[in-house]
């Protein structure tokens, strides 16, 4: 049986249209957060009533649900349930890219004009997609396989035009953690990374050259603005350049064509014996650069950031690139 405080809360998740919520709800909220903290069971019940929701009750009982997740709650009872929500949402809000495009073939394409429906789920679609991000925070499993998801990412991509709600999961989908081995040949030297939620390459470099500084040659000390802004700190637009040429570890020679391109997703980063490697090696062209853009939008639940965990011995690193068939001097 439906307790009393799941009850109330959906009874006014059901009336609330949007604008300024009433009273009622804050306080029917507050009381099913309560109770749904000493039985969990409610939260899953509460989340398969998503598809009877207006959009906006939708929308707030998504940020509700991500409050409890963030408080400590399983992901499992409500993750399912709403990321099969915000799906079914995707198809409902036009392609804005196609949408109403009027003329000749080559002319202007016509303004972009929501219908009402689609105007209801625009103006609630980020607070929907602010509950996702927080449980997808806590599901590296479901955000592993929606990054496989080309045609999803690609539907994000179109919407963040529109809603940076929908440039938050984008941004969360592929955020992705681990360690890194990064090997810079010309001095025999190699240290141990820790990178966490990190998307593209660009975003990595400038986190990797604010955790390394001075420690290998070509290195100095990192600008602050530029590692304020990496780690989502400073908001105000910065531009960052490569100290070293980014290369892959499966050529033993520092070539264009086999560069760590910035470009792409840190995910896709070479594996080596099961281990994720970059090579540092001294520039060999013009320093590249690129600006905060590729830092994605700060999501406060999954934070960027690296740390430097060890330096390799003289030993692991020599045979390091023996293994890789590189003569660092």
């Amino acid at each position: 049986m439906t307790k009393r405080q799941t009850r109330d809360f959906l009874r006014e998740c059901r009336q609330y249209h949007g604008g300024k919520p009433r009273d009622g709800l804050f306080q029917a909220t507050g009381a099913f957060l309560g109770h749904a903290a000493r039985n969990p069971s409610a939260l899953t019940v509460a989340a398969a009533e998503l598809p009877r929701l207006p959009p906006a009750g939708a929308a707030w009982l998504s940020i509700a649900l991500g409050s409890a997740i963030e408080d400590g709650a399983d992901p499992e009872l409500t993750g399912p349930s709403l990321l099969a929500h915000f799906r079914a949402w995707l198809p409902r809000l036009p392609a804005p890219s196609t949408a109403n495009n009027g003329g000749e073939e080559g002319g202007e394409p016509e303004r972009f004009e929501p219908t009402q429906e689609q105007h209801a789920l625009f103006a609630t679609f980020p607070q929907l997609c602010q509950g996702v991000v927080a449980h997808l925070a806590r599901m590296p499993s479901a955000r592993d396989a929606m990054a496989d998801d080309a045609s999803l990412l690609e539907r994000l991509e179109e919407l963040s035009e529109h809603s940076h709600g929908a440039a938050w999961v984008h941004e969360a989908i592929l955020r992705t953690s681990g360690s890194l081995l990064v090997l810079h040949p010309p001095s025999g030297q190699g240290l141990v990374a820790r990178y966490s939620n990190v998307a593209t390459c660009f975003h990595l470099f400038s986190l990797l050259q604010a955790c390394i500084g001075p420690r290998l040659p070509g290195g100095r000390e990192p600008d602050p603005n530029v590692t304020a802004a990496a780690r989502g700190r400073n908001v105000d637009p910065i531009n960052d350049h490569a100290w070293w040429h980014y290369g892959d570890p499966r050529s033993p020679a520092p070539e264009i064509a086999a560069s760590i391109w910035g470009e792409r997703w840190v995910r896709s980063l070479p594996l080596v014996d099961g281990k994720q490697v970059i090579l540092l090696w001294p520039p060999i062209v013009a320093s590249r650069s690129w600006d905060s853009g590729f830092f994605g939008p700060h999501l406060e639940a999954l934070p960027a950031d690296a740390t430097l965990e060890r330096a390799l011995d003289e030993t692991e690193c020599h045979d390091w690139l023996a293994r890789l068939a590189i003569d660092g001097r």
